[in-house]
This record gives structure tokens, sequence and C-alpha cells, in this order.
């Protein structure tokens, strides 16, 4: 969903149960904090579940209602949120993330702290600017992290797990450490969309 920060009033946030948690925060959190949530709430509508809207978990991880989990993300005016039921036989988990792509001297900047030396190589090939590139590694992590998280039940940061290939639309993402019931190794697709201005990944489990 599409907000508007400027129109953002602080009444508006009675609406969350959980307000009092973000009393706070500046405005602009707070607007894109209610906007995420109002994107959860109806995602949620969409498997029958009306009236529920995720309160702050760990991590400031949403808390998804009972045979469900989600994810969450909000950047500039844009709200996204998916959500899919749990599957008692296998670990079930999505993670969706959006970002605005970087300019050239922050992708610079920020590098070496989102991928290593063999990442760096593959970007150098992957047929995207550099900035681009660089953004949605960085989306993709994130969007692991929200996806495994539930599962792992403790902060990994981005050198967890490494971009094995980019392809139009799809990439390849593979762990380098164990992470809770995640073998070493083991590997994960991500889907990704991209305008002029924000990139979007999404990865399902």
């Amino acid at each position: 969903m599409d907000f508007d920060v400027s129109t953002f009033k602080p009444d508006d946030l009675l609406w969350l149960p959980h307000h009092d948690r973000l009393a706070n925060a500046v405005a602009r959190r707070k607007a894109e904090h209610l906007a995420g949530r109002i994107a959860a709430h109806e995602a949620l509508r969409l498997y029958g579940v009306n009236d529920y809207i995720p309160d702050i978990g760990a991590h400031r991880a949403p808390c998804w209602p009972p045979g469900f989990t989600g994810s969450i993300t909000h950047i500039d005016s844009l709200a996204l949120a998916t959500v899919i039921a749990d599957s008692p036989a296998r670990p079930c988990g999505i993670g969706i993330d959006t970002e605005i792509i970087l300019n050239a001297y922050d992708a610079q900047d920020i590098a070496d702290g989102i991928v290593n030396a063999a990442e760096r190589e593959l970007l150098a090939i992957c047929g995207l600017p550099f900035p681009a590139a660089l953004t949605l590694v960085f989306s993709a992590k994130e969007s692991l992290f929200k996806a495994l998280y539930r599962h792992v039940g403790q902060y990994f940061d981005f050198s967890a797990a490494e971009i094995t290939t980019i392809n139009k639309h799809s990439l390849e993402l593979k762990l380098i450490v164990r992470l809770g019931p995640f073998a070493a190794e083991q590997r994960f697709s991500a889907r990704w969309f991209n305008d002029a201005e924000r990139l979007t990944t999404l990865i399902t489990l």
C-alpha cells in the first residue's frame, strides 16, 4: 500500500493495540509502522483472519496469529506485507524487503559490510550497475533474515549467507554457517522486482 507520512496524525496510532510501545518514536517511524501493520492486517484478511494486528516481538519481528507467519516491509511511501499458512510438517517462513536503490557513493561506502570477495566478483558480472546489485544483495539478505529468524531465534548478520547466482528476477543464497535447523551450505531462492527507484525481494521457505 502507498502512504504519505505528511498526512499522519498522532491519533492515527491509536488503531494499534500496542501504540504505547511507539510513544517515543519520531512521527515518520510511527507512520511507517502503522502503514506496515495496516498492510499486514489486510494480508491476513485474505486468509479469513479478521481484526488481527501483529504486535512487536523479539528483534522487532511481527507477532503473527497461530497457524500463520508473515513478513512486513516499509520504505519511503510504500508498505508491503505477505502471509502464509504454517505447516507442522516442515519449517515455514517468508521474508519480504523493499529498499531504495543506493547511490554510487553510498554503495561503495557500505559494500564491505554486505558482500564478501566472491560476491563482489559475482556483482561485477551480473549485468546490473553496482549500486543496484548491492541493493539487491542487501535486500535479499534482509529477506532471508526475516524468513529464517523464527526458526533460528537469534540475530545473525550478512556474513552468515552469500549470494551464489543472480538471474533476471531471481537469485540464490547459500548459508556459510549453520543457523538453527538450517545446515551450512543450504540454499534458498529469492525472487526480486524493481523499478527505477526501489527494489523488492521475496523469500519463501
